[in-house]
């Protein structure tokens, strides 16, 4: 799997405002498979998918089907619905000019070679989906999002280079760090370094990860913040010349476009997540009376 930092900047981070939207439908069709046919666990975790960087494929984890391990990606550079079979892709086919419901048959057609039920695809989503064109009449484009589907495949590519490290930088702490995930409700790529057992709902813990645009960031940002998420005052000003977002609690941001305009990108994203990250182990091991 490849190690290296890959240099950011072809589009302008405002440009990838909207280049999500493709992938984030399609990728409702994982979240399905594996609603559908993986054993459920309680905080979620087995619809969350995970960043082949070298394929550039999200892939779900994998089911049972007649002796081999059946899984189903999403390459975002084509948009291409992918089966993967023993972790090797068995078919692949481009969405484009393809609208959403005949992107759910070829999952369905899938699923039947393999002896599944496709009925399970059906079952209702826990989550509220934000309304989209390509969840009903608009075909999937990937020529129109081609550049900016290229720039995202990088986004994701550092930030699960990035968050790996953190994680691999955290193993001594338990229970620790959450494997590296990206998940289909908020489409974010991230992890989350828990610092005392009990119930995932409550236990203290830092998450970490890339967050796609929202109401308060026209673009992507990296962020931290403790958990559970609560007000605090008094921060220290921070060197990594990021932000404290201060909505309906604490965290801290830094918007892709510091990175793309750092002389070292990568530099400058490891310096917000080490500072960020230390700081907010630091305040919760003070209120778990271990500083």
């Amino acid at each position: 799997m490849g190690t290296a930092w890959k240099q950011l900047g072809a589009a302008p981070p405002r440009k990838l405002a909207k280049a999500h939207l493709q992938p984030f439908q399609l990728a409702q069709w994982l979240a399905r498979f594996a609603r559908g046919y993986l054993k459920a666990a309680p905080d979620d975790s087995h619809t969350s998918l995970e960043w082949w960087r070298d394929l550039h494929i999200m892939a779900t984890g994998e089911a049972w089907a007649g002796g081999r391990r059946l899984a189903l990606g999403l390459d975002l550079l084509d948009l291409a619905l992918v089966t993967l079979v023993d972790g090797v892709i068995a078919d692949k086919a481009s969405m484009h000019g393809i609208k959403d419901k005949a992107a759910g048959n070829w999952v369905r057609k899938q699923l039947k070679a393999f002896e599944f039920d496709p009925k399970a695809l059906d079952a209702p989503s826990p989550y509220e989906i934000p309304p989209s064109p390509y969840a009903s009449n608009r075909a999937y484009d990937v020529h129109k999002d081609s550049v900016v589907l290229s720039e995202l495949s990088r986004y994701f590519d550092n930030a699960d280079l990035l968050l790996r490290d953190i994680a691999e930088k955290h193993r001594d702490i338990k229970p620790g760090p959450s494997p590296v995930r990206l998940w289909p409700h908020h489409f974010d790529i991230a992890s989350i370094v828990t610092l005392e057992a009990g119930d995932f709902e409550s236990a203290r813990a830092v998450g970490v990860g890339l967050a796609v645009p929202d109401a308060l960031h026209k673009e992507f940002y990296f962020y931290t913040y403790p958990w559970p998420r609560d007000e605090r005052e008094n921060l220290p000003k921070l060197r990594s010349d990021s932000a404290y977002r201060y909505d309906d609690s604490v965290g801290a941001i830094q918007p892709m476009s510091k990175i793309v305009e750092a002389k070292d990108q990568e530099a400058t994203a490891r310096l917000f997540f080490d500072e960020t990250v230390a700081l907010f182990i630091r305040l919760l091991r003070e209120e778990m009376g271990e500083a």
